[in-house]
């Protein structure tokens, strides 16, 4: 019986000193797990993107005097969505001038054809001669935004 006691007395010491928290664990919810789940995965990919990223071309520059007419394009970057399917969006700016808005019109083109798709991704004009007849496009894909409900 003594034994007893003084193991009651002890953990009752013990307790004290831990505080409250000590006996009192609560669980995490499910969707608690799954928020931070999602959340890790996320940094993850981004972890992988990064030096992925700094590998890329520098911007092209251009200013209001800049002209390119271009007949192709090419698009460097993209898994996601097909070379065909970036093709198409291009369509409208193949064979005649192009200035920067247009330029501009072309990467934002290209971003919505992701953004339908249910992507989030960035696309510009790398740094490349724009006498050629190709221009090349640069397309960063990122991961799919998070959707409520999911």
């Amino acid at each position: 019986m003594r034994s007893s006691q003084s193991n009651l007395a002890a953990l009752a010491t013990l307790a004290l000193l831990l505080g409250p928290s000590a006996g009192a664990q609560t669980m995490p919810d499910a969707g608690a797990l799954m928020r931070q789940s999602e959340q890790m995965f996320k940094q993850s990919q981004m972890q992988r993107i990064q030096p992925q990223r700094a590998s890329l071309p520098p911007e092209q520059v251009m200013n209001d005097t800049t002209v390119v007419t271009a007949q192709r394009f090419k698009f460097m970057g993209n898994q996601l969505l097909t070379t065909g399917q970036l093709q198409a969006v291009a369509v409208p700016f193949a064979n005649r001038p192009l200035k920067q808005p247009d330029l501009q019109q072309l990467t934002h083109a290209v971003s919505e054809a992701y953004r339908q798709a249910g992507w989030v991704m960035q696309a510009y004009i790398p740094r490349q001669d724009l006498s050629r007849a190709e221009l090349t496009v640069q397309v960063i894909e990122s991961i799919p935004p998070s959707r409520p409900g999911q």
